[in-house]
Parts: structure tokens; C-alpha cells; sequence
């Protein structure tokens, strides 16, 4: 089924929003994220971070919300993103999802272009596993980015709430987070016609930026203990329009900010753009 595409008017206004919880991520990271989105969003919006623990991001620039008031599995409270009504706003509203592991390097504008969808994401260009398999022929979105027009989607929140446990059973993340928002998507919109952004504003760090070094063939664990030629040269941006550069993976910008980090290059773009 191909989702139909609405009249609407131009997008004169974004809610960004991140979610931080537990330890991966720190407050210090938030206020990079609103930093590098301020210098590079011109139009008009609100910042948002939803998290367990608001002490140190700075709140004359970011709004501060709650945690979902449930027990939910894994990264399942980034499900509530799709509510009906997510933080009191209404339904002519457009929110734009960021990972907090993301670098701006360009205009973030095009996030308000083709204002007629309700649902655009990033693609997903890594290879599809086995057990991507549910929905992700048609679906092959990359959760990093995306924007949705409030309550467009409910049912992807009112069905994953209604057994949050249940499904984190069918849909287990990677290195041992119980629930994948990313494959819950692909499943609850596996009979919707994905639209993607542009892929050449959203880019991958490890694939894009000529990060790996030679010796990434040897595997991880090489790299881990010092087998690597990531000392010699740098990673790049492409210079190709890019405006995001996804850290998706065990990798964050701070990991190789100054120094290279297993196989993976140290990336100077990082101290340009990933700052406050």
C-alpha cells in the first residue's frame, strides 16, 4: 500500500528533538547536538531533549522532558515519538528525531522540504540481516534521522504500548539491547511506501569519510588490541553536500575527535563542527 502524499503548506516550523537516557551519552553531548543545530537550522524551532537525568544540559537552550512514564524494553521509548499528542503538541506539528551520536557539518534546511509527507527518514545503507528480515525488503529506514507529522502514525506507539514486552521479544536490538525501534518500524510500515531524505546530506561516518583503515579486514578484535594501520591518514567528508554525518555503532564523534579508534581513522571535521 502506497501512503498517499497530502497538500500542505510549507514548513515554517520544527520541533528537534533527542533522547538521552542512562549512561552511553552525556549532558555535555545534548548541548553539542543543540550548539551544531542552532548554527545550521535557519528556520524557526524548538529544541527538545527527552531523559532520565537533565543535570548539565544547558536549559535556557534546551527544552527538558521527561521519560515516558512506563517500563518499556530497550530503545522502545523512542516509540513514543509517534504518539498522538507527543509532548502536547498538535497535529499540524512536525518533529525531526536526531541521535545524539551525529555530527552537522551543513545546512539542516532540507529537514523541511516536501512538506506533503508525513513520515521521511534517513535510508539505511548497511547490508540487511537475517533477523532485519520482518518488513525490511520495503523499509529500509535508518532511525539516526527523521521527520514525523504528529499523531501521523499513532499506530506505531498504540501498538507497540499495548505489549511492549511481547514484541521486545520478537524484535531484539543489537549487542544486547532487548527492543530495535529501528525494526519496529520497518515491520509497522512494512506496507507503506518509504520516503527517504536525499541520501548525500545523510552520511555514514565509517562508510563515507574514508574512515576504515586497510587493516580493518583483520576484524575488531585486532583492532582493539593495537593491530591497525588507522595511525596513517585521516577520515574525510566527501564534500559532496552532505549535512549529517551518523556515528551509528559502537563509535562516537568524541572517539575519534583526537585519535584514531581501532580501525577507524581520526576524523578533524570533528573538532570543526562537534562543538558548542
Amino acid at each position: 500500500m502506497t501512503a498517499k502524499a497530502r497538500p500542505a503548506a510549507p514548513v515554517t516550523h520544527l520541533n528537534v528533538i533527542c533522547y538521552k537516557w542512562g549512561t552511553m551519552y552525556t549532558a555535555e553531548e545534548v548541548n553539542i547536538l543543540r550548539a551544531m543545530v542552532k548554527r545550521n537550522l535557519s528556520l524557526p524551532h524548538r529544541f527538545f531533549c527527552i531523559t532520565d537525568d537533565a543535570t548539565g544540559i544547558d536549559e535556557s537552550e534546551v527544552e527538558v522532558r521527561a521519560m515516558p512514564p512506563y517500563d518499556l524494553p530497550g530503545n522502545g521509548p523512542k516509540i513514543w515519538t509517534f504518539s498522538d499528542g507527543f509532548l502536547g503538541l498538535g497535529p499540524d506539528e512536525h518533529v525531526v528525531s536526531l541521535d545524539i551520536d551525529l555530527v552537522v557539518v551543513g545546512s539542516l534546511d532540507f529537514l523541511a522540504d516536501r512538506p506533503e509527507e508525513d513520515f521521511i527518514i534517513a535510508r539505511h545503507r548497511g547490508k540487511a540481516t537475517e533477523s532485519d528480515r520482518e518488513g525490511a525488503e520495503i523499509f529500509r529506514g535508518h532511525g539516526a534521522v527523521y521527520r514525523v507529522r504528529v499523531g501521523s502514525l499513532r499506530q506505531v506507539w498504540d501498538d507497540f504500548i499495548a505489549d511492549p514486552f511481547g514484541h521486545s521479544d520478537k524484535f531484539p536490538g543489537l549487542n544486547g539491547n532487548d527492543f530495535s525501534e529501528q525494526r519496529w518500524l520497518a515491520y509497522e510500515l512494512k506496507d507503506r511506501e518509504p520516503v527517504y531524505f536525499p541520501e548525500e546530506k545523510i552520511i555514514i561516518y565509517r562508510l563515507d569519510c574514508d574512515a576504515r583503515a586497510a587493516s580493518y579486514k583483520l576484524g575488531r578484535l585486532a583492532g582493539d588490541i593495537g593491530l591497525t594501520t588507522a595511525w596513517f591518514g585521516k577520515a574525510r567528508l566527501p564534500g559532496k553536500g552532505e549535512a549529517i554525518v551518523s556515528f551509528a555503532g559502537k563509535v562516537n564523534p568524541r572517539d575519534v575527535r583526537d585519535r584514531h579508534c581501532g580501525h577507524l581513522k581520526q576524523a578533524p571535521f570533528v573538532a570543526e563542527h562537534w562543538r558548542l
